[in-house]
């Protein structure tokens, strides 16, 4: 995720490009070198950000749901454009995923999942609402887009008991809908509930969770690994490197809710929740991910977030892995952060502030088109 000022893109307008803070921390690693003919010539990635929360303002007890679709590009040598806007979400809502399928971009919180045709880069036809046709089978379960053919959902509690149950519900974007939700035969081998589901090309990595419904239940360790198949099936779940924090003697990390993403060959876990009453994390990991299994390597203390952090949006972009915006202990935050990847696997020695949104914002997904 009362009377006050109520911020939304007309309050913004066009931003234009960042200039570096006092104090902003320092670009990561080696010095980059100037961008010559070949970065000059290679085009800029779009990068399209839907936001979710803001703060409270005066007269209101808590953040705010919010709805914006927010444009901005991501130059070859690392420097972030802009930001422009465009037309909202139907809907005011905590998101979680973005994604494509075909040219409609698909858009989803915790309940509920809204479309839009993108052509060329644009909204043609405005956003529509992608109804479920059934709820959810299990509590403590959470559907997420990983795939072209619909929503997967792995592990819930049915009965007073976590399952190790997976459930998959197509799309039907003819229709204009998702179909009823149906098991699948695919198992997790750990039962818990509220898995964080990320896909990294073939494989889909089931990430922590919780296996006890009280408020203060740790989240686990697990991290799990399934194969899809030529036909888009799921295989069997199988475990793989569970998660440890090096900085910390390589003690297990336990999560709930992070910040899950994929690319340049590694698995990235930042932030989330140590427990089910909402205490936040700063732990950034990375594990390299094996080509032929899916498995795991160890994983690799990445240099921590600014703060702890939740809800933020990330993605890999060639070589570096952005994060834009989030939820703090007692705020959001404006935040765009960079980490460089290098050449060799290994990391930049800190995260590098590279611009800030328009306002804090939390609640945050973000896709490159």
């Amino acid at each position: 995720m009362a009377c006050g000022l109520v911020f939304s893109p007309g309050d913004y307008g066009d931003s234009p490009p960042p200039a570096p803070e006092d104090g902003a921390p320092s670009p990561d690693a080696a010095p980059q070198a100037e961008a010559g003919p070949t970065d000059a010539s290679r085009p800029s990635t779009r990068v399209l950000l839907f936001a979710g929360r803001r703060d409270a303002v005066p007269g209101e007890p808590n953040a705010v749901n919010v709805a914006e679709t927010m444009r901005t590009t991501l130059s070859a040598s690392g420097e972030l454009g802009p930001w422009t806007f465009d037309v909202s979400p139907p809907s005011a809502a905590a998101w979680s995923r973005a994604a494509f399928v075909g040219e409609t971009l698909l858009l989803q919180s915790s309940s509920a999942v809204v479309q839009a045709p993108l052509a060329d880069g644009r909204f043609d036809a405005g956003w529509a609402p992608l109804p479920f046709r059934s709820g959810v089978p299990e509590g403590f379960m959470r559907g997420w887009i990983v795939s072209d053919a619909g929503m997967t959902a792995a592990g819930g509690q049915a009965e007073g008991a976590f399952t190790t149950n997976v459930y998959v519900a197509p799309f039907d974007l003819r229709d204009g809908g998702i179909e009823p939700w149906e098991e699948s035969s695919s198992k997790l081998v750990k039962a818990r509930g509220d898995v964080t589901l990320v896909r990294a090309g073939a494989f889909l990595y089931a990430i922590g969770g919780r296996d006890n419904g009280a408020t203060t239940a740790p989240g686990r360790d697990e991290v799990e690994v399934a194969r899809f198949e030529a036909d888009g099936g799921l295989g069997a779940f199988e475990a793989t490197t569970r998660l440890a924090d090096p900085n910390a003697d390589a003690a297990a990390f336990r999560v709930l809710f992070p910040v899950a993403a994929a690319g340049a060959g590694h698995v990235f876990v930042l932030g989330g929740q140590t427990n089910a009453s909402g205490e936040l994390s700063d732990v950034a990991l990375a594990a390299k991910i094996d080509d032929a299994t899916g498995k795991l390597g160890p994983w690799v203390a990445l240099p921590k977030l600014p703060a702890p952090m939740s809800s933020a949006a990330a993605l890999v972009v060639g070589d570096r892995v952005l994060v834009f915006g989030g939820r703090l202990e007692e705020s959001q935050t404006d935040g765009v952060l960079a980490l460089s990847i290098a050449p060799d696997g290994s990391f930049g020695a800190s995260w590098a502030k590279i611009g800030a949104l328009p306002a804090p914002r939390s609640g945050l997904a973000a896709v490159v088109y």
